[in-house]
């Protein structure tokens, strides 16, 4: 059977998110589409929610600390944002040392989806922040029920098989 009951299963909730954000326009679909991405990275199981989680929450946050810091004290000097952006993705990386954190990709995944959002909320951090957070939770609690979904029809079609 391979891939296709997950698939099943993610094709299934990426339409069903993509129509909230529809309905809820202040949801982004990318935003959360990028943390399911990070929780598949970080493994797919109940462990990597919370390193994904913990990786994403750290890289939006550090993300939006270093572009405040740049704001503060850059001046919008392009030479400025290259130094920032250096420190930031050295102290992200490692911090990978860091148990919780060693899915170092989700916080990349994290910082850039802060930055990439960060337009849309004409460049408000806090507002930003707030938004970035909740997609992202969405989208890394949307990744858990997309690999246990499959799980539940299986064990029915075992039972059923079973009994035959």
């Amino acid at each position: 059977m391979g891939l296709l009951p997950v698939s099943i299963s993610i094709g299934v909730l990426c339409a069903l998110w993509f129509q909230i954000t529809i309905w809820v326009p202040w949801l982004m679909a990318w935003v959360g589409y990028a943390a399911w991405a990070s929780f598949y990275y970080a493994g797919g199981d109940n462990t990597a929610l919370g390193k994904s989680i913990a990786a994403n929450v750290a890289g939006m946050v550090q993300g939006a600390l270093f572009y405040w810091l740049w704001l503060k004290f850059g001046g919008g000097n392009l030479i400025a944002l290259s130094v920032w952006i250096g420190v930031f993705c050295f102290v992200m990386t490692m911090e990978g040392n860091i148990p919780l954190l060693s899915a170092i990709p989700g916080q990349f995944v994290g910082a850039a989806v802060f930055f990439g959002n960060l337009g849309g909320h004409e460049g408000d951090i806090v507002i930003t922040l707030v938004n970035t957070c909740v997609c992202m939770l969405i989208g890394n609690f949307a990744g858990l029920l997309s690999a246990k979904l499959p799980g539940f029809f299986q064990k029915k079609e075992e039972a059923e098989e079973g009994a035959a």
